[in-house]
């Protein structure tokens, strides 16, 4: 069910778009996506510098519009700035150059600007308000906003996500980090063993069924990962053909993780998969949108083994959070965890196309999927 939230005033509309990112942007440019009066899709990107040359705002400008032009039957959107910059600071409205790239390049391509904003950290405006005061407009009249009042008594209404927590490993207690990295320590130690089969190596009932394996930690709420499961996790997926396993299981399921163990076998018998369905899944490429309660519950499974297992083991466990997080369409927690991946292991395959793909501004088909009637669950109209 589609809850549809009217906004009223500029202010009600700005309380209300951090809901649509899922958390409170920070230098950045939201750009909302309407249907008519209805939202139906909103794009948080970095905020382009306000002193970079005009050509590099102009390109940043057409890449924007460019995305904007994926949602299906987009017709109007506004830009919202947020920065840590202030209205006192100078004599005009923040980053008011960047707006203006946005809206000329909007225009051009047909798009109907409802209204341009800016969110500071001392005040908002509007950038399409004549009468607004050099000093912008109190932020308490955002936060008093009865359309914020009426989102937080909603049923589906979540909390914001914290970036900074949700981008950090939780912390471990002593035991169970000890216990988990003592078998992690021990299995790798027989890593190219030839003689000892799975069953033996890990010392209980692992089969080398991979993706039933995969499928079974996949626990509702944020229950414990038990040190045995967390150490053949992280063993396991230090073998890229094991990982993608794992992680395309976790997304789609153990239907199409059993698909991808068969691709992999194929590959190593030196067949050509890149036309099989599938093959790009990684990419983004040609795959319908992932099981996202799955994917919720993967990103747990992955924070609570990074934070028990030794260092060297991490750089897989981040990179495959970093690539759960761009699937569920979030790109800024997708870059955090890239940086620590990278950190760990700058040569790490996937990390540097997750990293090449985020740079680049790159989503997966997938997230233009925007349903006819709602984006996640919640709608903006503005009122007359």
């Amino acid at each position: 069910m589609t809850t549809i939230i009217k906004a009223s005033e500029a202010q009600d509309f700005l309380a209300l778009v951090p809901h649509l990112t899922g958390f409170q942007p920070q230098q950045s440019i939201v750009l909302v996506a309407f249907r008519g009066n209805r939202s139906c899709g909103a794009l948080r990107l970095d905020l382009p510098d306000a002193h970079a040359p005009a050509a590099v705002r102009r390109r940043a400008a057409t890449t924007m519009l460019g995305m904007i032009c994926r949602i299906p039957d987009v017709d109007a959107l506004v830009p919202v700035v947020y920065t840590r910059d202030r209205f006192a600071a100078g004599d005009a409205m923040p980053h008011r150059a960047v707006i203006r790239n946005i809206l000329s390049r909007a225009r051009y391509s047909g798009f109907l600007v409802r209204d341009a904003l800016c969110v500071a950290s001392d005040a908002w405006g509007s950038y399409l308000d004549d009468a607004c005061p050099p000093e912008g407009r109190s932020l308490d009249l955002i936060s008093a906003s009865p359309a914020r009042q009426t989102l937080a008594n909603t049923p589906e209404c979540a909390e914001l996500v914290d970036l900074d927590a949700e981008s950090r490993l939780p912390k471990a207690d002593l035991e169970s980090r000890e216990r988990t990295a003592r078998r992690y320590t021990a299995i790798d130690s027989l890593r190219g063993s030839v003689e000892i089969g799975p069953a033996l190596v890990f010392d209980h009932d692992f089969t080398g069924d991979v993706v039933g394996f995969a499928d079974t930690l996949l626990v509702p709420g944020n229950e414990t990962v038990i040190p045995r499961d967390a150490a053949l996790l992280a063993f396991l997926v230090q073998a890229p053909a094991l990982r993608d396993e794992v992680l395309l299981t976790w997304a789609w399921g153990e239907e199409f993780g059993v698909t991808v163990g068969a691709m992999n076998a194929r590959h190593n018998a030196g067949e050509d998969i890149s036309r099989m369905p599938g093959a790009a899944a990684l990419g983004g490429i040609g795959m319908p949108r992932p099981d996202q309660e799955r994917l919720r519950a993967a990103i747990h499974v992955l924070r609570y083994t990074a934070a028990r297992v030794p260092r060297r083991a991490q750089a897989p466990l981040l990179t495959m959070l970093a690539w759960a997080q761009w699937a569920l369409g979030s790109g800024t927690l997708a870059a955090r965890w890239i940086a620590e991946a990278r950190a760990l292991d700058p040569s790490y395959g996937l990390a540097e196309l997750v990293d090449r793909m985020l740079q680049a501004g790159r989503l997966p088909d997938w997230a233009w999927e925007v349903p006819p009637d709602a984006t996640e669950g919640r709608a903006i109209t503005p009122e007359p």
